[in-house]
């Protein structure tokens, strides 16, 4: 299975636990693999062979920007859904990381990263 990845994509969204973080928002950071097969992409150079990325961007910028979630496991499963059934991909990880975390302490960022597979 072949990989295309969309890498530190940057969106500004209002999901979170707390109200504050629903009221105000932050940004987030989003990464998509897509697993597919991409030989025949290889051999026609058509976009129609491959995963359209310019508009797997703007799907997943969609939902982080009209979407409003508690967990950020919802948020990346959601783009993992949409993903799969929008998109000639077999399988998907999303990575979603939240580099405001509300802890008392230091830390980066949370992170969670799902796995898919397209249903046969």
């Amino acid at each position: 299975m072949d990989r295309l990845t969309l890498s530190g994509m940057k969106f500004y969204s209002h999901s979170g636990l707390f109200s504050f973080e629903k009221d105000v928002g932050q940004l987030f950071e989003i990464d998509v693999d897509c697993y597919l097969d991409l030989k025949l992409a290889t051999e026609s150079d058509r976009i129609s062979d491959t995963v359209n990325y310019p508009l797997l961007f703007q799907t997943v910028k969609k939902i982080m920007e009209e979407s409003s979630f508690n967990l950020m496991e919802r948020l990346a499963g959601e783009i993992a859904d949409k993903a799969l059934a929008d998109f000639p991909i077999e399988k998907i990880t999303v990575r979603c990381r939240k580099p405001r975390v509300p802890v008392k302490g230091f830390i980066d960022f949370a992170e969670v990263e799902i796995k898919r597979e397209k249903k046969t």
